[in-house]
């Protein structure tokens, strides 16, 4: 039976090298789905090597406050990306936002408080660089949407997603309705996100001999080239499902195209499900996904297809 320890006992830091691994190791039951132990620690190994986590990654241990540098009784862990931001309020500020992710805590430490008081000592020391950084949020799961005119529909490789993620953050810093009664704050979708996200998918395509995928979303376009609406996507080869990233239309006969063509690429690997991340549901309700039977679940679109 693991020790129990009171709170006064227990401290948060920065993981060493070798407490990150123990941290993966521990998780590797439940999030490695589909992976040998190796392969898991291979996949997060590349993941941080690319820009979105070498410089601005943290990861962070819940230790026994006697030994928190060479320890390995990780009681809980989570980690921490430094993301540009803007903050909105009577003027709009560029500054840098914290998310807050792959919170874990082993089973054997459960049921402790352990994961409470974790992020409660993390937001204290966040806290701590918060005149350089405006505020932090936790990541969720992706909620649970599942699924199977403008002139022209264009998928997107690679090379064209920097281009897009720029456009589109620039997008949002035009929209937004400065209101001086209200404090606002957006985590701006930036190129290097959705890299390490493909990154991830590109891993588990060659671990299970799958083709690796080169088409990650699809663009709207009027007949002047503009840009009238887009959707990124990431593939999941664990859960066999393709994951909508960001969606982007103004109304639902583009959303529509889009959809299709997010269909098109889940059946190309026989997904059966497609989820979307933060669905605007204005966007989802009449009809939208064609040849699917559509209707709504916890606040979250749902579609056989």
């Amino acid at each position: 039976m693991a020790s129990t320890y009171s709170l006064s006992e227990i401290t948060l830091v920065k993981a060493t090298p070798e407490q990150a691994i123990i941290t993966n190791k521990n998780s590797f039951g439940e999030w490695g789905t589909h992976l040998s132990l190796e392969q898991y620690l291979s996949r997060e190994t590349s993941l941080a090597s690319l820009p979105f986590t070498s410089e601005n990654f943290t990861v962070w241990v819940l230790v026994p406050r006697s030994t928190p540098e060479t320890t390995t009784n990780i009681l809980s862990a989570c980690e921490t990306f430094l993301r540009p931001a803007l903050i909105i309020s009577s003027s709009l500020q560029k500054q840098n936002c914290y998310s807050i992710a792959s919170v874990f805590t082993p089973q054997e430490h459960r049921k402790n408080g352990y994961a409470s008081y974790m992020m409660e000592l993390l937001g204290k020391k966040l806290k701590e660089n918060f005149q350089e950084v405006g505020f932090s949020f936790l990541y969720s799961d992706v909620g649970p949407v599942i699924t199977s005119e403008a002139i022209n529909v264009t998928q997107l490789s690679y090379s064209d997603i920097e281009e897009i993620t720029k456009y589109d953050c620039s997008l949002i810093e035009k929209e937004i309705d400065f209101n001086s009664t209200k404090y606002k704050v957006v985590s701006l979708p930036t190129f290097e996100c959705f890299e390490w996200t493909f990154a991830r998918s590109e891993f588990y395509a060659k671990v299970k001999g799958f083709k690796e995928p080169n088409i990650w979303g699809a663009k709207v376009t009027n007949k002047e080239d503009k840009v009238i609406g887009f959707v990124l996507w990431t593939y999941n080869f664990s859960d066999n499902t393709l994951q909508i990233l960001r969606i982007r239309s103004p109304d639902t006969n583009t959303t529509k195209l889009l959809i299709r063509q997010a269909k098109l690429y889940a059946s190309y690997y026989n997904f059966k499900k497609i989820t979307v991340l933060n669905p605007d549901l204005k966007l989802f309700t009449e009809t939208v996904i064609i040849e699917g039977d559509l209707g709504v679940l916890n606040m979250h679109l749902i579609c056989v297809p």
